[in-house]
């Protein structure tokens, strides 16, 4: 008999349509990863988790589309270059942010 995994640590199941769920817990809310084999859940559910608990994980309720672009192009200042982050700052405000606000 398998024994059980511990809290924090997700579940994986079987859905009767014979597609894998694992299921973790961010913030208090249920997440769901999918898949047709069971090793293919249990590896996009420890990516997951690991996701999780490094932060990389957030809660995006009364989040607008303005703060969710800030945010966004804040975690890319530090792996583009100057100008790239630059244009995708005019583009996401000329282009999307125009037709929001």
């Amino acid at each position: 008999m398998a024994g059980r995994r511990g809290k924090g640590e997700g579940s994986i199941y079987r859905r009767k349509d014979g597609r894998w769920v694992g299921q973790y817990e961010v913030n208090g809310k249920r997440r769901y990863v999918y898949g047709r084999i069971r090793r293919e859940v249990a590896e996009k559910l420890s990516n997951a988790i690991a996701e999780r608990d490094a932060g990389l994980a957030f809660d995006s309720n009364n989040l607008s589309l303005a703060k969710y672009l800030d945010r966004w192009l804040d975690t890319l200042r530090d792996t583009l270059a100057p100008n790239t982050v630059r244009r995708h700052e005019e583009l996401a405000r000329i282009h999307i942010l125009r037709l929001v606000l």
